[in-house]
């Protein structure tokens, strides 16, 4: 019958565990920070993804993946059985109003409660109250209520309203009662989705409720980006959609999650970090089996089989794990909830962060770190269960290693220090391996965040220090209304101001003739319209008039030129493509390209003039969510020839230059004053803070992970040293016994730390280079405003750092040991 030993092997264990209180703090520290660097930095990047993810749900102001407009009775009957729909919500437009002020001609629609619950909820925020169910309750975002001058909204409180209900002319006045209070984002998006919820009550009173005003949303059982796709042509066949009905998908769920190469990224960075945990709990155990090789031996004496010794070594490890996991995770967690709102604030999301604390994270990190250790024990324990019991007993660790010196030291502390480094070699190229990869990851993040150059890539991405645009234009037989002239002028007057360019936008029509016969042609089959339909109603053209600010600007991309002269007296317009996607601008600019000249009709009392086809260009103001979609070509112009056929265009965009030193006190005068409008503006001085700021999160982030890195390296040197002074503790009383000071000996244990400063240095300085510059150039690769710039101050701080570490552990460590006489010390028992 085979004895059960297992509560003798727990019981060695638990002596083990007491018995080297310090190997035990070394190997719990190294599992805790292996455990905090894989849960950081996965919890921090999983946090940023799904941030980012639900930011583009926000910003669309739901989570349906597909809408479409018009559904039949017998669509909406078949929706219900489709096996791969999950979720079906209902809405439509019931009315609009004016009586919200900045917010003209703002909707009120209804959705039912499966669409608010599970569509709408999931991307707001702060939500208060419940869903309107009878006919006087409405449900208001805060953008709403702001902009009715409520700025305390409390639920029940009565709200007035006047409104039109879509299909008649009467205007109807009703008191509500406020329901529902919450944040959406969708206000902010590019025509912007903001509306007033009533109750579908309301709606069914006023014959909104038939099938031919719903909008349907769904959400597919599969939200796998790469699915939603064929869903949707899955969809529209089972459902019989007709040619002329319309649907859109999401753009929040236009991306794949996913590819190979970002998958093997996160292997090697998971990869790393179990590395670098490795090294310390691998060194510790080391040591800790090489100290305890005669104490294994007597037990194989008498009778432990190799297996037992095995599960002892290996035991301990998993009751460390026990402790330090926990630690480490609770560690993570904490960084991550004060680390994420930081990093998402300054990446240019203002939709609020997603804190993700997934249990896989920490489970994951848990798993990978145990992994580590038992990686780590697993070879030391082979080692202790393999020892032959007669060569344990005369084991000593200071003379296992088998290397022997021919040559003489001839007493210099330096060629005896040089020695004693290299005297266990694994141990010392573990420790050394420890520094060199903590140093080289803080040189490369270092070298990649100080290399992003912020003024290259402001001065890339925005074409003006300012640029200001109006968010409300409408069109009204013709004429257009934009920003206002008196906030203009009073922009141009404030000090510091170099130059300006207005951008104007106004509407005509092309009068039709044969020149224009293959644009019709085009758009008759794009449209699925009848040529005649065409001819009498689809000719709307649009104008965009620009000053040479702006032309200065369009010039720069251009191979040749343009004759900034001859364009501001009108002699010629150019066919703008900022309004549509390149296969429709390249479509129709092919259209148009035998058109000589184009003949205009302005409407009204304005009359008709001609334009010359210059040819084709593209210009958009960038940098701002404002622009406008025309159904058919726009012409850019300049503004002092539009004013000759508009006398006082629309003006949709502002931009200007500022002098350097001026800077932030015209962002703040321009902020006041635009704050009562509904202007967006948009500057280099804000989005270089925003830079500037980021830039300082991922410093923190990377030094952050790179001093946890050099912590790693600093207990696995410590540890080391710690070891080696002390198995060399009658090796030093023998010296001291023939004559060799104690500064002798100090100066010899501080020329050992010092090796290990410069070799570590020397590769840093050599390979660690290279490896951080060949990092930078796959950076350049993927942003070309980066320019390398070499780290130097942080790096010569980090070196000294080093420095002081490696000389100062070993004196300290021998100072705890030579308290003792010489004489205790020559007679102490190994």
């Amino acid at each position: 019958m085979r004895n059960n030993n297992t509560p003798i092997i727990n019981k060695l264990i638990r002596r083990a565990l007491t018995a080297d209180k310090k190997r035990n703090l070394f190997i719990a520290a190294a599992i805790a920070l292996t455990t905090l660097m894989i849960a950081t930095v996965f919890s921090i990047g999983i946090s940023f993804f799904e941030s980012v993810n639900m930011h583009g749900k926000r910003m669309e102001g739901s989570i349906s993946q597909m809408a479409f407009a018009n559904p039949t009775a017998e669509q909406l009957a078949k929706l219900s059985t489709l096996d791969y729909v999950k979720t079906v919500g209902i809405g439509a437009y019931v009315a609009e109003t004016n009586d919200v002020p900045k917010l003209e001609n703002l909707q009120i629609g209804f959705v039912d409660q499966t669409q608010w619950d599970q569509m709408f909820c999931p991307t707001f925020t702060n939500i208060v109250g419940h869903y309107a169910l009878g006919e006087n309750e409405v449900m208001l975002s805060r953008y709403i209520l702001d902009a009715m001058g409520i700025t305390e909204p409390k639920i029940g409180m009565e709200i007035p309203l006047s409104f039109t209900v879509y299909g008649t002319d009467a205007a109807i006045r009703k008191v509500f009662t406020l329901s529902c209070i919450y944040t959406e984002y969708a206000h902010s998006r590019h025509s912007g989705f903001v509306v007033i919820y009533v109750s579908e009550a309301l709606a069914e009173k006023y014959g909104r409720t038939g099938v031919d005003n719903l909008m349907v949303n769904i959400i597919f059982k599969d939200a796998n980006a790469n699915h939603i796709s064929q869903y949707i042509e899955k969809l529209k066949t089972d459902l019989a959609f007709p040619s002329d009905q319309r649907y859109v998908q999401s753009p929040a769920f236009n991306q794949a999650r996913g590819n190979g190469t970002t998958y093997l990224a996160i292997l090697a960075i998971i990869a790393f970090l179990m590395l670098t945990g490795y090294l310390l709990i691998y060194n510790t155990m080391y040591i800790s089996v090489s100290r305890d090789v005669r104490f294994y031996g007597m037990l194989k004496t008498l009778g432990t089989t190799p297996e037992q010794i095995q599960r002892i070594v290996i035991g301990q490890i998993l009751c460390l794990c026990g402790v330090a996991l926990p630690i480490g995770c609770l560690l993570a967690a904490a960084i991550s909830l004060a680390v994420v709102p930081a990093v998402i604030s300054n990446s240019g999301i203002d939709t609020g962060p997603v804190i993700s604390f997934s249990p896989l994270i920490f489970i994951g990190a848990a798993t990978f770190a145990a992994l580590t250790a038992l990686l780590g024990a697993i070879t030391p324990a082979r080692k202790a269960a393999q020892i032959a019991p007669i060569e344990a007993l005369k084991f000593t660790a200071e003379y296992s290693n088998k290397t022997q010196y021919r040559s003489s030291a001839n007493g210099k502390p330096y060629k005896m220090a040089f020695r004693n480094i290299f005297r266990n070699r694994k141990r010392a190229v573990i420790v050394m391996l420890s520094l060199f990869s903590s140093t080289t990851v803080f040189s490369s993040i270092m070298a990649i965040v100080s290399s992003i150059d912020v003024d290259y890539l402001i001065n890339m991405e925005h074409d003006y220090d300012y640029i200001l645009g109006t968010k409300i234009f409408e069109i009204d037989h013709g004429y257009s209304r934009g920003m206002s002239g008196d906030l203009i002028s009073t922009i141009k007057s404030l000090p510091g101001i170099i130059e300006t360019g207005m951008t104007t936008l106004e509407f005509g029509e092309l009068i039709y003739s044969e020149n224009l016969a293959k644009y019709v042609d085009w758009l008759s089959r794009t449209e699925s319209m009848s040529k005649e339909y065409i001819i009498t109603r689809l000719l709307g053209c649009g104008f965009r008039g620009i000053d040479p600010l702006q032309l200065r600007t369009i010039n720069k991309t251009l191979l040749t030129p343009i004759d900034e002269e001859a364009f501001e007296r009108g002699e010629f317009a150019l066919l703008n493509s900022a309004n549509a996607n390149q296969e429709r601008f390249i479509a129709m600019a092919d259209s148009l390209s035998d058109v000589a000249a184009f003949d205009i009709k302005c409407g009204g009392k304005l009359g008709t003039f001609q334009i010359i086809n210059g040819g084709s260009v593209f210009y958009r103001e960038r940098n701002i969510n404002l622009h406008y979609a025309l159904g058919g070509p726009e012409f850019l112009v300049s503004n002092s020839f539009l004013r000759k056929y508009f006398p006082v265009p629309g003006v949709v965009y502002f931009a200007m230059n500022v002098e350097d030193a001026l800077d932030e006190q015209i962002y703040h005068e321009i902020n006041t004053l635009t704050s009562p409008t509904n202007v967006e503006i948009n500057s280099r001085y804000a989005a270089r803070q925003a830079m500037q700021d980021s830039k300082t999160i991922m410093m923190v982030l990377g030094t952050g992970v790179s001093l946890i890195l050099g912590l790693i390296g600093v207990l696995n040197f410590v540890n080391v040293m710690s070891v080696s002074i002390m198995t060399r503790k009658r090796e030093f009383a023998a010296l001291e016994s023939v004559g060799m000071s104690k500064n002798q000996m100090h100066r010899m244990l501080k020329n050992e730390g010092a090796g290990y400063a410069i070799i570590v240095i020397l590769c840093a300085i050599t390979v660690g280079n290279l490896i951080a510059y060949g990092l930078f150039i796959l950076f350049r690769n993927m942003a070309e405003y980066a320019r390398f710039t070499y780290p130097l101050i942080p790096v010569l701080i980090m070196y000294a750092v080093i420095i002081a570490i490696c000389l100062i552990t070993p004196g300290l460590i021998y100072r705890g040991i030579s308290r003792m006489t010489l004489a205790e010390r020559l007679r102490e028992a190994e």
